[in-house]
């Protein structure tokens, strides 16, 4: 297992010196994470690097960081974010920050989110992201990428989703190095404490998969949460601890190979 782990970083390595770059947005809030990374079409600011859409949920002030150390036991693959949001005069707005790396291969990406409802039940949203890629001894980067997204309420039970990432196509010189991503997606709630959220995944470089998840909070204090990816193949889970005015979370995920990756994170709804 050690020397599968590192032949793994072994190759990473040997990418990031080709000047190929990831932003694969494996770096995503401990919530989201727990759900497989699905929720394209469910409101909620710990959802908007899915969908810039799922902003225009909030009602007031948002903020939430979360802190995933050492995926598959690599810290070259840590990862960490940050998030506050707000609605200001009926417009949703959010600043956020992501983090992916070590000292020697680090991206960075900074993005302001703007969501709004102008047809009752629809939402649409809209991410200009500044993407920063460092790598030691070969320089620097920054390329901006714009998202879009659109959510419509069904019924108080459903609603479907839509979004795309990295419409304008940005790219630090490789193919695709900045993912091209379109993301389609179905929340329904099955009971007032049950929700399942799946998401239709078709990254442009690669065949379609899909993400689904399961939140389901069987006390007002406790939430537990589970998912399933197709290729790669993984299971998800995780458990949330309310107290007002904060939310505790915790998730993990299974690899055959590679062991657990663990995130943690924490939200904060005055």
């Amino acid at each position: 297992m050690r020397q599968y782990k590192l032949f793994i970083l072994f190759i990473q390595v040997a990418f990031t010196s080709s000047l190929v770059a990831g932003f694969e947005r494996t770096a995503q809030p401990t919530a989201l994470f727990a759900r497989a990374f699905s929720g394209a079409a469910f409101a909620s600011e710990s959802n908007v690097w899915l969908n810039p859409a799922a902003l225009f949920g909030i009602a007031s002030f948002r903020s939430s960081l979360f802190y995933s150390p050492s995926p598959f036991q690599l810290p070259q693959l840590t990862n960490y974010g940050l998030l506050i949001a707000d609605d200001i005069e009926g417009v949703k707005v959010a600043l956020s920050l992501r983090s992916f790396g070590f000292s020697l291969y680090r991206e960075t990406s900074g993005s302001l989110t703007a969501a709004l409802t102008e047809i009752e039940n629809f939402g649409v949203g809209l991410t200009l992201s500044l993407n920063h890629l460092a790598i030691q001894n070969y320089g620097n980067a920054t390329k901006v990428g714009i998202d879009i997204g659109s959510i419509y309420t069904v019924t108080s039970e459903l609603a479907i989703g839509l979004s795309l990432t990295n419409i304008n196509g940005a790219t630090f010189g490789g193919d695709d190095d900045i993912p091209r991503v379109l993301l389609a997606g179905l929340s329904y709630r099955v009971l007032e404490n049950a929700l399942f959220t799946i998401d239709l995944v078709k990254d442009v470089r690669y065949d379609a998969t899909f993400r689904a998840g399961i939140e389901f909070s069987p006390h007002e204090i406790f939430i537990v949460r589970s998912g399933v990816q197709g290729e790669p193949s993984r299971l998800f889970g995780g458990i949330g601890l309310r107290i007002t005015p904060f939310v505790i979370d915790y998730g993990t995920a299974t690899h055959d190979d590679l062991g657990l990756t663990h995130s943690i994170g924490i939200s904060f709804a005055p």
